[in-house]
C-alpha cells in the first residue's frame, strides 16, 4: 500500500472514528449503560482502521503479504491514537483549567 493511502486512510479513520464515537454516545447517554468513551473511541478506530485496509485490499486487488499486514496494524495503531487523543481530551483539559484558575 502507498503512502498515500495510509495518509488517506488515517484521515478517513479519524473522521469517521469520531463521527461514530459522539452517534454512539448520543444513543447511550438515554440509557443506564455505563461507558469509556476512550475503550469505546478505541476499539471503534481499531475496528474501522481495518474495515478500511479490508475494502482498499479488495478494491485493488492487492494479494495480502507480510507488508501488508504490517501496514495494517501500523495503521490500526495510529488510529487507535488519534481517536484516544481527540474531542474528548481537549474538553477535559479545558475543564481542568477553568477548575484550576477557580481554586
Amino acid at each position: 500500500m502507498p503512502i498515500y493511502f495510509l495518509t488517506t486512510a488515517l484521515l478517513i479513520v479519524s473522521v469517521v472514528t469520531n463521527l461514530t464515537v459522539e452517534g454512539i454516545k448520543k444513543l447511550l447517554d438515554g440509557t443506564t449503560v455505563k461507558y469509556s468513551s476512550n475503550v469505546l473511541a478505541a476499539v471503534s478506530s481499531v475496528i474501522i482502521a481495518c474495515a478500511v485496509c479490508v475494502i482498499y485490499i479488495i478494491m485493488n486487488d492487492i494479494v495480502f503479504s507480510l507488508k501488508v499486514g504490517v501496514e495494517i496494524v501500523i495503521l490500526m495503531y495510529l488510529g487507535f491514537l488519534i481517536s484516544t487523543v481527540g474531542y474528548d481530551k481537549v474538553v477535559q483539559m479545558i475543564k481542568q483549567i477553568q477548575n484550576i484558575k477557580e481554586e
